[in-house]
This record gives C-alpha cells, sequence and structure tokens, in this order.
C-alpha cells in the first residue's frame, strides 16, 4: 500500500496571503478539502511562516498569536484537544517579542459582505533565530517571484499550459498554481506582489550575499555564450571559494529581483 504523502506547506507573507478571497474545493462530504488560492500564484492548505510574536492571549482552551512578518500579520488560533498536546508545548514555550516559525493548517470565515479572512490553525510553534529568520524570508522572496513569472508568462501568452510553462523551467506546483491564480484574478495588479518580494528581499541581504552577487553575476555572464550557468555549476564554483548555500541564493534571489539575470531553462541561468 502507498503511503499517504503529506500536503506541502506553503513559504508565504503574510501580505500575500491577505490578498486571497477565493478559494476551491475538491470532494464532498467528510473528503472535502478547501485550498487557498493567492493571486501570486500559491495553492495549498497548509503554510509555513516566520515572524515576531506580537501578542499571545490565553482564554481556556484557546490560545490566539499575532505574528509579524516583515509585510503584516498572521492570526493563529489554537484549541487546546487531547491529540495536539505537543502544540500546546511549543506554545509555551515562546513569548511576545520571540522570533518564531509556525507551521499549520488554513481555515477561513467570511463576512456578510463577502471578505474573507484566513486564520492559521497550528501543527508546530518554535523559537529560531535571527539567521533562520533571514533565511525564511529571502526564500520566500524568491519562490514568490519565480510565482509572479510564471503568471506573466501567462498574461502574455493566455493559451499556456503546465506542460509549457515547466519546458520553460517552472515546477509543476508553480506552473499549475499560475494557471489557477490567472483564472482567478484576471484583473489583479501584480505589481503590488511584485513590490513586496522587492522590499523585503533586497531590504535584508546578508552582508556575505551582497559581496557575493557581482561575482557571481560575471561567472553567469562567462557562461552565456554557451547557454548560461545552471545552478549546480553556480554552487560548486562558489562553495568551492568558501561561500555558503544560502548566501548564493540570497545572491541569486538579489539578482533576479534586480533584473539582472533571469531562468533561461530549468536551474539555468542567463543575463538579461
Amino acid at each position: 500500500m502507498n503511503e499517504k504523502r503529506r500536503e506541502p506547506a506553503r513559504w508565504i507573507f503574510s501580505s500575500e496571503l491577505r490578498e486571497c478571497n477565493n478559494t476551491i474545493t475538491e470532494g464532498e462530504g467528510d473528503y472535502r478539502k478547501e485550498y487557498f488560492v493567492t493571486p501570486g500564484g500559491s495553492v495549498g492548505r497548509r503554510v509555513l511562516f516566520c515572524g515576531k510574536l506580537m501578542a499571545k492571549n490565553e482564554d481556556g482552551d484557546m490560545t490566539k498569536l499575532t505574528v509579524a512578518d516583515p509585510t503584516a500579520a498572521f492570526y493563529v488560533t489554537y484549541f487546546s484537544k487531547e491529540f495536539n498536546q505537543d502544540v500546546k508545548n511549543d506554545i509555551s514555550k515562546v513569548n511576545v517579542e520571540d522570533e518564531i516559525i509556525v507551521m499549520g493548517r488554513t481555515s477561513y470565515y467570511r463576512t456578510e459582505e463577502g471578505k474573507m479572512y484566513v486564520n492559521i490553525n497550528p501543527e508546530s510553534v518554535r523559537k529560531i533565530d535571527e539567521d533562520s529568520s533571514n533565511y525564511w524570508i529571502s526564500r520566500t522572496a524568491f519562490l514568490l517571484q519565480r510565482r509572479i513569472l510564471a503568471i506573466k508568462e501567462i498574461r502574455n501568452n493566455p493559451e499556456a499550459t503546465v506542460e509549457s510553462l515547466m519546458g520553460k523551467g517552472f515546477t509543476e506546483d508553480e506552473a499549475t498554481g499560475a494557471i489557477e491564480s490567472a483564472k482567478i484574478y484576471p484583473s489583479y495588479d501584480i505589481q503590488r506582489l511584485e513590490q513586496i518580494a522587492l522590499s523585503v528581499s533586497v531590504a535584508r541581504p546578508s552582508g556575505e550575499a551582497m559581496k557575493l552577487k557581482d561575482d557571481i553575476l560575471a561567472f553567469i555572464q562567462k557562461n552565456d555564450p554557451i547557454g548560461g550557468a545552471t545552478y549546480d555549476e553556480i554552487v560548486r564554483e562558489f562553495k568551492n571559494r568558501g561561500a555558503s548555500n544560502e548566501d548564493i541564493d540570497e545572491s541569486l534571489n538579489v539578482l533576479g529581483l534586480d533584473g539582472e539575470i533571469f531562468e533561461a531553462g530549468k536551474r539555468k541561468f542567463k543575463t538579461a
């Protein structure tokens, strides 16, 4: 018997999730599943995010957390049950002003006016350090930018398919999410999310990543005549120079958001 695969937790900024006002459903009755669909092409039922714990309020079996990432706040509600005491233990270990990481499942509340609010039901909560938080911010901005590029491809070519987008280097998840988002939010101003990705990723790169980016750009330029440089080639070259994977990823992210490089194929980079 095949083991049931757990749904992935989407790395997402609060501002993007707040822009979500639609969901899609699969199945019926006990088998019904409801997925958020954001204008930035993220589709799922679970999220993973980092931020500063701004408030922690307990009321009987319910605990509410407000967690602020660099863009806005997430609202987390925990109900104490027999089966989730590990989460209660997690929450007892974190305090206001701590930097924390939360993984959880989404639930939805809709007003009579049609406004939708997203709440997070936590599955795990733990304290993290600043480096881990910065890495989450950098990678989340990078993933958002890739989804935005996929949505732009669809707007330029409404006949685009999952297969054609994958042929341009996007993952199946990115392609599927972008197509779903383009259907639901055809007139959404995608520049709003571009500004979010740009502001959080460029404002907080590490010093090492900023020193590294010019060298990475030169390396990619050198390889342009032969089709560009693959991600593996870049990592191999710069790890030999003592760089970390995190700094390499962050440098590529900044170069991409600055418009200096683009992905010419699956995990292959060329200069713009």
